[in-house]
């Protein structure tokens, strides 16, 4: 049997130095499309992961194989390429977005965009999410009100948005099969395989065979720290199904989540919203009406 074979590549899915940035303008133009019915065709399931960042274009497919078999991935470099590559669709069943990305905002191509600013280029590419949308980078959901400002544009009346409030850390591993042509004791060997945190998704025995096959770890850590998880004792790591549960079904819902999420120590959570309108206008309903001066 092939040995299990050590860990050969840490990626992180964001860089320590972006984390104390706040958002800055992107520099870039975005060229969505600019009609709001679009006309292109509809696919079910759509991924887009960041194109210049090495550790997302490798984990990338790892990721897809193992929680979006049926996507498609696109690679894109900045909003405006992100909006591009909506704007050849005119409905889309589940969007994966796979970039970096803090509190309520983007971290792609070097840029972080202004909330406004990813607003609008999505706004202008006429193509309508019809299920969910999908963060898969870190810390987003912390702010879910302006997670919700920047896609509500593309949402349908029944859209949810999904992300995560820790900071997501992944690593790869290989598995060498190039001397085993018996795909029964690639089966067997698989069987028997386990590693903590390790996501679903490998390859079948048939299509592992006589080759090295790339796999990977996925976890959660409430700050960036990209120590395996074996090696960090007393550190705040869960899997994705450790991970709380949190719905968000309305704005007092979201205003609450700000307040859970701005304290000393954040819940890890994978954050779902089912009103994603009533979310992003969640400040402006905050806001005390004016009370008319006597006479």
């Amino acid at each position: 049997m092939p040995p299990r074979h050590p860990v050969t590549d840490v990626v992180q899915f964001l860089n320590a130095m972006e984390l104390t940035q706040a958002p800055v303008k992107d520099t870039s133009v975005a060229t969505g499309g600019g009609s709001s019915a679009a006309k292109g065709p509809s696919i079910d399931t759509l991924m887009l992961y960041d194109s210049g960042d090495t550790g997302i274009s490798d984990f990338a497919p790892i990721l897809a194989r193992a929680y979006y078999p049926k996507a498609r991935l696109v690679g894109v470099g900045s909003v405006g390429e992100l909006a591009a590559a909506l704007s050849k669709y005119s409905r889309i069943g589940t969007l994966v977005i796979d970039v970096h990305s803090g509190p309520g905002y983007l971290l792609i191509g070097g840029n972080a965009p202004t909330t406004a600013r990813v607003s609008a280029a999505l706004a202008k590419t006429g193509v309508v999410v019809q299920s969910k949308i999908v963060f898969e980078g870190c810390q987003i959901m912390q702010d879910p009100i302006d997670t919700c400002q920047m896609v509500e544009k593309i949402c349908g009346s029944k859209t949810q948005v999904t992300g995560f409030t820790y900071f997501s850390i992944s690593n790869i591993f290989e598995i060498d099969f190039t001397d085993f042509h018996d795909p029964a004791e690639i089966q067997d060997y698989y069987d028997s395989f386990t590693m903590d945190y390790m996501v679903p998704g490998l390859p079948s025995a048939k299509a592992s065979t006589g080759k090295v096959v790339r796999h990977g770890r996925r976890w959660f850590r409430d700050e960036f720290d990209e120590t395996l998880p074996e090696d960090a004792n007393g550190a705040r790591i869960k899997g994705l199904k450790d991970l709380q549960d949190y719905q968000i079904n309305n704005a007092k819902d979201a205003l609450q989540a700000q307040t859970d999420f701005s304290g000393p120590v954040v819940p890890g959570a994978r954050v779902t919203v089912t009103d994603v309108a009533a979310v992003a206008q969640a400040n402006a309903q905050n806001v005390s009406t004016p009370v008319p001066a006597g006479p």
